[in-house]
């Protein structure tokens, strides 16, 4: 715990990766902390002897020479990451980490990628252009079937998107219908306040104290309706939807976070007979999400070139990475059999998937009061 602790501040120094320079010392008493020093690195807090003063060019080769130590590293460990489940876990965990970026600042680092990329593609407006692929429903179909009827529906759609000599098929008033539909699609995304018979709390209030005691909401009950009232007295549900589903998405990453220590808590209970401290499953677990970062912003970015017939296969491919991975790590990291492990997966999904949407309803009603 207390190597994740020291990752996130950048306290190494600015030139730890000049490894092979010559060992003239510059300075007799370290510049960063102060101590005595007796070798090229300090003895106290690992920062290299440099000189106070840097030429431009000085500056510029400890520059290039630490980029390229911290990107090697980052490369190596995304090449692990992504293909060999389990394993920076286990060399973690066995003290082997100087050759790997550290699993905490990598976490910082994916994650906001992830997040990035997450926030920018709920944010497209859903505007589809000639030859792209269009989701529709088949209500969505019959709808536009009774807006054309002079055009033939059914063969428009057979078309392929990366057809562009038959992109001319397609009329521009048959396009904007179609964005018009994803438009309404997009509009109804949301949360959307629920309907009720009364028209004000008062109303709903009287109500419930005609009842029995034993048939009235309970308090609970009571303050999401008196709530309910208020927003649709500010909103329309429209706005409100949008609002929400925005608010949302922006908790969306803080309580991945808050879920992290619970994933990591699972593995314990499951793995409670093995010798493992908490922070070494916590070490895998922070590892897995910086996989599961990683594989969905790379499915993002497939999922928007989808329209190219490979991307598609290479959405589904980190699809299915993305599910067995954790049973492919967990086999590796415990060292048990399958038989075992593929049970304690199904068992960790189960209870995971329940911790999750435990965690996304109570997000959900801290955001409805605090809207």
């Amino acid at each position: 715990m207390e190597e994740l602790g020291k990752a996130l501040p950048g306290s190494e120094g600015f030139v730890d990766a000049e490894q092979n320079t010559t060992s003239k010392q510059h300075n007799e008493f370290c510049l960063n902390c102060g101590t005595k020093l007796l070798d090229t690195f300090c003895q106290h807090c690992g920062q290299k002897d440099i000189p106070k003063r840097q030429t431009l060019g000085e500056l510029w080769t400890n520059f290039i020479s630490s980029f390229w130590s911290y990107e090697g590293k980052f490369f190596l460990t995304t090449r692990f990451l992504i293909t060999k489940p389990g394993f920076l876990a286990i060399e973690y965990n066995a003290g082997r980490r100087e050759s790997y970026y550290h699993p905490a600042r990598m976490y910082v680092f994916i994650s906001f990628v992830f997040f990035l990329f997450f926030s920018m593609s709920s944010n497209l407006d859903g505007v589809v252009e000639t030859g792209a692929r269009v989701q529709l429903d088949q209500e969505d179909i019959a709808e536009l079937k009774e807006d054309h009827p002079q055009l033939n529906i059914d063969s428009l759609f057979k078309i392929a998107p990366g057809d562009s000599s038959k992109k001319w098929l397609v009329p521009q008033t048959l396009l904007d219908s179609v964005n018009k539909l994803n438009k309404k699609k997009k509009s109804n995304v949301g949360f959307s306040l629920t309907d009720s018979e009364f028209k004000t709390f008062r109303q709903y209030d009287s109500a419930q104290n005609t009842l029995p005691e034993e048939k009235r909401d309970n308090w609970f009950e009571r303050r999401l309706n008196q709530r309910n009232f208020e927003l649709k007295e500010q909103y329309e549900d429209k706005d409100f939807g949008k609002e929400f589903g925005k608010a949302f998405m922006d908790n969306f990453s803080k309580v991945l976070f808050f879920l992290l220590p619970v994933f990591a808590l699972l593995l314990k209970l499951l793995y409670i007979r093995r010798d493992y401290f908490y922070s070494e499953h916590l070490v895998f677990s922070i590892y897995y999400y910086n996989f599961f970062y990683l594989a969905g912003t790379l499915q993002i970015l497939a999922g928007h070139l989808d329209h190219i017939a490979i991307f598609d296969w290479v959405s589904t491919l980190i699809g299915f990475w993305i599910l067995l991975y954790l049973l492919f790590a967990m086999k590796r990291m415990y060292g048990q059999g399958w038989g075992k492990t593929i049970l304690k997966f199904m068992i960790f999904g189960f209870l995971f998937t329940i911790c999750v949407g435990i965690g996304f309803g109570i997000s959900a009603i801290f955001l409805l009061f605090a809207i």
